[in-house]
Parts: structure tokens; sequence; C-alpha cells
């Protein structure tokens, strides 16, 4: 059996440079993409920034829960990747607060590393404002 010579000198052939220069520029667009569209969920990038209409001053609740909270606790504050909200309904204003923006139960235990300390984030890119936290507190109430 006779060996048959390479034409390309043992090196890729065109069409295997031409398809993995094409998965760099797809997996490349993919990435940049997904940054952006992830930017744009945060409030941070330069897209659209939906905002909830309002006629008052008074934060709403609802909005500020489902921006800032619902993603980890669930739409009604079932728990998802957090726990679910339910047993904070006892909890003093106080505490509510210290848990939000300190990571901290009322005992004193601190929160999981994925709960953000909003203290230090912020809610919806702005420091935390004692009636956005009395809001987020009076709408889970409201949830059966």
């Amino acid at each position: 059996m006779s060996a048959v010579p390479d034409p390309h000198g043992g090196w890729f052939t065109p069409g295997q440079i031409a398809g993995f220069v094409g998965l760099l520029v797809l997996g490349a667009a993919l990435g940049v993409g997904s940054y952006q569209a992830g930017q744009r969920l945060a409030g941070t990038g330069g897209g659209a920034v939906v905002t909830a209409a309002s006629t008052s001053d008074t934060p709403d609740g609802r909005v500020l829960y489902a921006g800032n909270c619902a993603g980890c606790h669930g739409a009604n504050a079932e728990g998802a990747v957090g726990p679910a909200l339910k047993g904070t309904l006892g909890w003093s204003a106080t505490d509510f607060r210290r848990a939000v923006l300190d990571g901290r139960t009322p005992d004193g235990r601190t929160l999981g590393v994925v709960m953000p300390r909003f203290a230090a984030t912020g809610l919806d890119g702005a420091p935390p404002t004692d009636a956005q936290l009395e809001a987020i507190r009076a709408y889970l109430k409201t949830l059966p």
C-alpha cells in the first residue's frame, strides 16, 4: 500500500480552518450578546429600562420585589434558589431591614452568600430607602 501525499503538508485544510474561525466568531458573538442581555436585565446596561408608572412618591413594593427578590425567592415568595419568605412575616421592621441590608437574621445568623447585601449593592442601583424596604415588606404580607 502506498501512502497518498498530504497536499497541505500535515496542516489543517482551508475548510477546517474556516470552520474553526466560524466557531470562534459565533462563540464570541454569543458571549457578548449574553453579557449585554445580563447588563440590561440588571439595569446597568445601555438598553431600555422598564419602570412602572407611579402616581405618587410611594415606592411600589411589588415592582421592587419583582426586580430585586423574585429571581431567587420566587414570584410569590414561595422559595426557589433562596428560601420561602413566609417565615419573615413575623419579623419586625428592624429585623427585616437587617436581613435585607446586611444579610443577618433576627437571631444573628448570617444568610447565605448568594443573598445580596443590599446595603452594599443597592436596590435598582441606588441606596435602599426605608420607604422601599417597608414597601417590599408590606407587599410580602399581601401574598397568599
